[in-house]
């Protein structure tokens, strides 16, 4: 056995060698030091290049046009003196044209401020490419590794006052040296410094200005840089620039063996800074399957929906007016409320669709009422019309008669008049009057059989049959696709446009009445060697799109919007098993997405200055189907999915919402426009404050598109501007110990038929469970606390404050 564990030990420290030797081009002399200048101070010029001249000693010049007073040329090198610096064979390398903190940059900002001072070095003639950065403020960002990557930079520094080894530290995180103290302390502590530069390690020094007429704080005097100097050149140390480097490291071989490293998580959340109302965007739910709604699991479901919210759950199904005997099956349903007799007469029957909306009304929740589709006797084009889909076929099977337009415009609107005339006779007129009424689904795709101009001659007649039975009704639509495609978003235009100056079809007259506008948003979730990569940015590109068009009606743009499908991607009862990449349904990955997911949602409403009123989670419950099957669902047989847990966590969350910041935490636009796929996760919150019940509610998430092991987050969570000198704190949490049925399951066997004592134990195990105790925290006098934790990847954490 010693033998064995001797062998195993020296073929690890042969592999780790031979990475080094990879990493490492020749051997690292001692004495080596990287000499860096930052912010181009005018005494770069005058004092630093002919004293370094002098001595034969390379170094760096990291260039900024430092606002504001950049053209104050007796704080300031003129660009002629740049210039000059590198003809005279130092290297003038970038420091973002504005000095900007790269950790509040998104990448493509990023990548402008570095475009930007590479121009600015072509049009006065310095030609060399520029492959070595300085973060201005050592501020760093996960998202500027891959963008100097791309950019082909060799290196990057930061600070960190420690010696660089090319064979542990990521080389766009060079740590360096700050000479800080113009005086003999800091003297002292720079000599020590140069001293480290042995065993294969390089020791890199960041200076400023030798004097720095600028800013004091990081000034050299000349007399202690000479000092500096001269001790390098009596030691007979080797001076270099920082692109010197690449003679002893290859950085691509290090940016392939070295992962950069995590920096502790900081979160911190300023409760007297609003930024707008905390609204139920989330409480809103809907499924393809109407007859679920008052089956067993269905009508359990839904009353765990009404109970998680503080106001009514709006709630949306398919196939409301489909023709059939009400027996549902995977994307399908019916309710039977329309045939004809055999002279042609229509008859209404609505027992179907009063059972469905009586089970929302019995719970105090509200239809988003879809008005379709096709009734068999209606449609233009009726067979085949009944579908027998199952997963894994030809997804174009479900299309069949019930997506085409009436053949008759007048006997569907009264169909509609006398659905609306009955529902108000049932449910009462103030009642309906709090409805959403909306037509048709995705007409923009082959759920619509006729054409755009179709669609809205049905919506006219449907709006006029709506406002007939209830004139104070509200209708919208037109449920397109995503808006970011070419296909949703001209559909989308066209249909406002007509409602704006389009003839009317029923009035003859100019528009079309419109009190809400909605669109769909989905994600796009692929297997990516062997894993599950999901992709939220498509998901909010789609959201982004629709907010900018409707903004763009003057008349349209703060009408309410409701994304009436918002998912991370299209398929509800596709399972994993016909589509792996859906296999993120069951455990953490779907509860943490859509954690993050709703939190932009918010973002981009603000940026976008529209009237977000709900986005539709198009998930509910599949009735007797296999156990955790990996449909996109709430629930399965009864049981509660860890993603139901997030919806209880917003539950919590009421007044208003407020400013939250991050050293871990991905800016709204890079996820929109690039994901989260950096080496990094998107470790951040979501905070609301309370002023009605001296509450605050911290949501916290450690999210990643790529659903692979990884180390769990410390996390520090800093909350200020509390009015009180002691809170009660307690945590909820979700991840593989706390509020996951799926976990115990799978730690049960996978059962398909459990014991009823092991359904009784996956029901509790689906409800959101505490994380410890409640725990009374005192408050720093500055109305201060600071709450820490350790965060799992995929986990969500909830932090309510009460006091």
């Amino acid at each position: 056995m010693k033998r064995f564990i001797g062998l195993v030990f020296g073929l690890i420290t042969s592999l780790l060698a031979a990475v080094d030797a990879q990493i490492v081009r020749k051997p690292i002399p001692d004495k080596l030091v990287v000499l860096t200048f930052d912010d181009a101070s005018v005494t770069q010029a005058t004092v630093v290049a002919p004293t370094l001249k002098k001595y034969g000693f390379g170094a760096s010049f990291y260039i900024c046009e430092f606002p504001p007073d950049f053209a104050d040329k007796t704080k300031y090198m003129s660009w002629e003196q740049i210039r000059e610096l590198d003809r005279m064979g130092f290297e003038v390398a970038n420091h973002t044209l504005t000095h900007k903190n790269v950790a509040r940059l998104t990448p493509e900002q990023f990548t402008a401020e570095l475009d930007s001072l590479e121009a600015r070095c072509k049009t006065y003639g310095i030609n060399r490419p520029l492959t070595t950065f300085a973060y201005p403020g050592y501020g760093t960002n996960p998202d500027a590794f891959a963008v100097l990557e791309r950019k082909k930079y060799q290196f990057a520094r930061v600070g960190g006052a420690r010696p660089y080894d090319p064979k542990t530290d990521h080389p766009y995180l060079i740590p360096s040296y700050s000479t800080t103290e113009p005086n003999n302390h800091d003297k002292e502590r720079i000599f020590n410094a140069f001293q480290e530069a042995k065993n294969g390690k390089i020791v890199v020094i960041t200076m400023h200005g030798v004097p720095d007429y600028a800013h004091d704080w990081v000034t050299t005097p000349p007399a202690i840089f000479e000092d500096y100097m001269k001790y390098l050149h009596d030691n007979h140390y080797t001076v270099i620039a920082m692109r010197d480097l690449e003679q002893y490291v290859d950085y691509k071989e290090a940016l392939r063996a070295i992962p950069p490293p995590l920096p502790p998580v900081s979160i911190r959340v300023d409760l007297n800074k609003e930024k707008g109302r905390m609204d139920p965007i989330w409480a809103w739910f809907g499924y393809d399957e109407p007859n679920y709604t008052y089956m067993k699991d269905g009508k359990k479901l839904l009353s765990e929906l009404a109970a998680l919210s503080p106001v009514p759950v709006y709630v949306r199904a398919h196939s409301l007016l489909v023709s059939g005997d009400g027996k549902p099956a995977l994307k399908w349903g019916s309710t039977n409320v329309y045939t004809e007799n055999a002279k042609g007469k229509p008859v209404y029957d609505w027992t179907i669709i009063d059972k469905i909306f009586d089970t929302y009304v019995e719970r105090k929740m509200k239809p988003l009422a879809q008005i379709g589709f096709m009734p068999e006797a209606l449609s233009s084009k009726p067979q085949p019309y009944r579908h027998d889909w199952q997963p894994g076929q030809p997804y174009d099977k479900i299309y069949t008669g019930w997506r085409y337009p009436p053949k008759d415009y007048e006997k569907w609107a009264e169909l509609i008049y006398q659905w609306v005339k009955h529902s108000v006779k049932r449910y009462g007129k103030k009642e309906v009057e709090s409805w959403y009424w909306e037509l048709w689904n995705e007409p923009d795709s082959p759920y619509w059989g006729g054409t755009v101009d179709e669609y809205n001659k049905l919506y006219d007649y449907s709006v006029d049959a709506v406002r007939r039975a209830l004139p104070t009704a509200k209708v919208g639509g037109p449920h397109v696709t995503g808006p970011q495609g070419k296909r949703g978003a001209t559909f989308l235009k066209a249909f406002l446009d007509h409602c704006q100056k389009g003839k009317n079809y029923v009035t003859g007259k100019t528009g079309t009445p419109l009190d809400f506008v909605a669109f769909h948003a989905k994600g796009s979730p692929r297997l990516v060697d062997g894993h599950v990569r999901m992709n939220l940015g498509t998901q909010l590109r789609d959201i982004s799109s629709g907010f900018q068009i409707v903004a763009s009606y003057p008349e349209f743009s703060k009408l309410p919007i409701i994304i009436g499908e918002s998912d991370p991607e299209g398929c509800a009862a596709c399972g994993m098993k016909t589509n792996p990449e859906n296999a993120y349904r069951n455990g953490t990955l779907y509860s943490s997405y859509t954690a993050a997911a709703f939190a932009r949602k918010y973002e981009l409403a603000d940026l976008h200055q529209v009237n977000l009123k709900g986005a539709v989670s198009w998930s509910f419950e599949f009735e007797d189907q296999p156990w955790f099957y990996g449909f996109r669902d709430l629930a399965t047989n009864g049981v509660d999915k860890p993603v139901l847990n997030v919806f209880r966590m917003y539950g919590m969350m009421r007044g208003k919402r407020v400013e939250v910041t991050g050293n871990m935490a991905y800016h709204t636009a890079a996820v929109r426009d690039s994901s989260v796929r950096r080496a990094a996760p998107d470790v951040n919150a979501l905070a609301a404050r309370d002023t009605a019940s001296n509450t605050a509610t911290v949501m916290v998430w450690n999210y990643h598109d790529d659903n692979v092991p990884a180390p769990v987050s410390p996390v520090d969570l800093i909350i200020k501007g509390l009015p009180t000198k002691q809170v009660l704190v307690t945590q909820y949490r979700i991840d593989d110990e706390h509020s996951n049925s799926y976990a115990v399951w799978q730690k049960m066997g996978s059962p398909q038929q459990p014991t009823a004592e092991q359904i009784k134990e996956l029901e509790q195990a689906g409800q959101l469970a505490q994380y410890g105790y409640p725990v009374r925290t005192d408050v720093a006098a500055n109305g201060e606390v600071k709450l820490s934790t350790v965060l799992p990847r995929q986990a969500v954490a909830l932090f309510k404050l009460t006091w």
